[in-house]
């Protein structure tokens, strides 16, 4: 990875070589996110661009949205949605499990214009992992659109974008890829084509449209591209495939069920209520009593060199969390975060075992 962000760059407007990997790197992003009848395009611009511009081109004056608003970003879609003049219809989901599937259908059936569903399928503040499979399902017998931010999914968990009724997707380079922050993934299906032609939203950066026409049509850029981005996102999905989708993603589910476990070997209280509604790429937890979050991450960091993250919004306060997403995914990441946690929880009072925990990561992988 580190060599290919080193790579001699080029002039990607000029390069036919690098349309070609551009169009290389994208077949095979539909491949991952089993995308093959939908369209696939590769952005510059961190994975929020693709959230902004999901709304933008499918919610104009007057829209009415459903937001499954089980976790921080699930629940901040309602504020995209009202900056375009839509309707947020929010139902006040429990944020410690996967979206009732009873209360998302009972919503459908009272607000049968609603048009667009907005669904997060890995919120990170809460680690908290939606069933996107049957969540698909619900909506599509209903017929909204169905626009997902799967930021945090895509490459650790298998997903079915053409199987599972999902018209938009949007993914971005830095958290299970591999690859730093600056590229987002937007994938749309031939439904969702319709909806942003009928919505005509007047933008440049935020338009789908422009790509299909100018990309597609032409074989040109809308704006020069980044290619340094470009060769480090190939990378990264050359270590995907090179390692195979069934053991990447077995990896990843040892990775949540592992640190849920040494979370309990330690006596900490993981954040979501059981592992199937968990990230495989994150996993929250609360601090012990009277030990603030702030003062963990601290000297984790600044004495023991290991980053721990808090949360955002309301979890602020209240909540811990360790990545394991890409090469994350391993015993040796594991065991250096928890060792690091436990050691800093010790340093504020509280003694964990974290050879316990240390044993119960070894167990799972």
């Amino acid at each position: 990875m580190r060599a290919a962000l080193i790579r001699e760059t080029t002039n990607p407007d000029l390069d036919p070589g690098f349309l070609d990997l551009y169009n290389s790197v994208r077949a095979r992003l539909k491949r991952l996110v089993g995308a093959e009848k939908g369209d696939l395009y590769i952005w510059v611009g961190e994975a929020m661009l693709g959230l902004d511009a999901a709304v933008a081109n499918t919610v104009r004056e007057g829209t009415k949205v459903l937001v499954i608003d089980n976790g921080v970003f699930g629940e901040g879609f309602a504020d995209l949605v009202k900056l375009y003049g839509g309707r947020p219809v929010t139902l006040g989901l429990d944020w410690r499990r996967s979206a009732d599937l009873h209360a998302v259908e009972r919503a459908l059936e009272l607000h049968k214009d609603v048009e667009v569903v907005t669904l997060v399928h890995c919120d990170t503040p809460s680690a908290l992992l939606n069933d996107l499979r049957e969540l698909g399902k619900v909506v599509r017998s209903f017929g909204p659109l169905l626009v997902v931010d799967s930021v945090s999914a895509v490459g650790a968990t298998e997903i079915k974008f053409d199987d599972w009724g999902i018209d938009v997707l949007i993914g971005g380079s830095q958290k299970a890829l591999n690859v730093p922050t600056g590229l987002t993934i937007f994938a749309a299906s031939e439904r969702a084509w319709e909806r942003f032609k009928a919505v005509g939203r007047g933008s440049f950066y935020l338009n789908p449209m422009l790509w299909k026409e100018m990309l597609d049509g032409r074989g040109v850029f809308p704006y020069t591209f980044s290619d340094v981005l470009l060769y480090a996102l190939d990378e990264g999905l050359k270590m995907i495939f090179e390692e195979g989708l069934d053991s990447v993603y077995a990896r990843h589910e040892a990775a949540r069920r592992a640190a849920r476990a040494a979370l309990e070997a330690m006596g900490l209280q993981p954040y979501t209520a059981d592992v199937s509604c968990t990230c495989p790429t994150v996993t929250a937890f609360a601090p012990p009593p009277g030990i603030r979050p702030a003062d963990v991450r601290k000297i984790a960091w600044e004495k023991y060199g290991v980053m721990i993250a808090g949360s955002w919004g309301k979890l602020e306060d209240s909540v811990l969390r360790i990545g394991h997403m890409g090469v994350q995914a391993s015993y040796a990441h594991l065991a250096l975060a928890f060792s690091a946690l436990g050691r800093a929880l010790a340093d504020l009072g509280y003694k964990a075992d974290v050879g316990a925990a240390l044993e119960a990561i070894a167990e799972r992988f």
